[in-house]
């Protein structure tokens, strides 16, 4: 009988193993709509579905409107200094938008009611703590639930990319805590048209 058990917790444990995340960051991860990632709220609930498509706003360079479905596929440039006060950080293996992080894309949703040309690229990074796999899956739910914040505050999702580095992109490499807090974050890049 304690065989028997003992194989039947072995055999789940490979199951678990091997069914590991196969994720890959894509270029634009689109909003949930009404729904949040999976398991998650990031911190809003459920809301209205967000348009994703045949959105025109702007005029860059030559005074053409954009489709911000495509505003990534444009050279831009990058300001990564604009919103770098406007960081959010994370609890330990959480998605969910921190009440004291709140006001700071309250600050970037603000700003972006009277800019319509420009856009933004949310990175989700996590601690060294964890697999590659699972940091990668974090980074992802908390660059989503980022932009799914903002879309809740009036922000066009089509001029959010997100972005997932896992842990691969530390602004601090110690190996306590004090290190670790700052690596659970989710950078805010200001994203111009050339």
């Amino acid at each position: 009988m304690k065989n028997l058990n003992l194989f039947s917790v072995s055999i789940l444990g490979i199951a678990l193993l091997s069914s590991g995340c196969r994720h890959h960051p894509s270029s634009i991860t689109p909003i949930p709509g009404s729904q949040a990632p999976a398991g998650d709220t990031g911190g809003v609930g459920p809301g209205t579905a967000v348009p994703s498509e045949g959105v025109t706003s702007g005029t860059p360079g030559g005074g053409i409107p954009i489709n911000l479905a495509e505003i990534f596929n444009h050279p831009y440039n990058e300001d990564r200094e604009k919103f770098k006060n406007d960081t959010v950080y994370f609890e330990l293996d959480r998605a969910t938008i921190k009440t004291t992080e709140e006001s700071k894309l309250q600050d970037v949703a603000n700003f972006f009611k009277s800019d319509t040309t420009d856009a933004l690229i949310v990175e989700g990074n996590c601690d060294e703590r964890g697999t590659e796999k699972y940091n990668l899956s974090l980074g992802e739910r908390r660059a989503l639930a980022i932009r799914e914040y903002l879309a809740n505050l009036g922000m066009d999702p089509q001029r959010i990319k997100t972005v997932t580095y896992g842990k691969s992109k530390p602004v601090a490499t110690g190996h306590n805590e004090a290190s670790w807090s700052k690596n659970r974050r989710g950078d805010i890049v200001f994203i111009t048209p050339k």
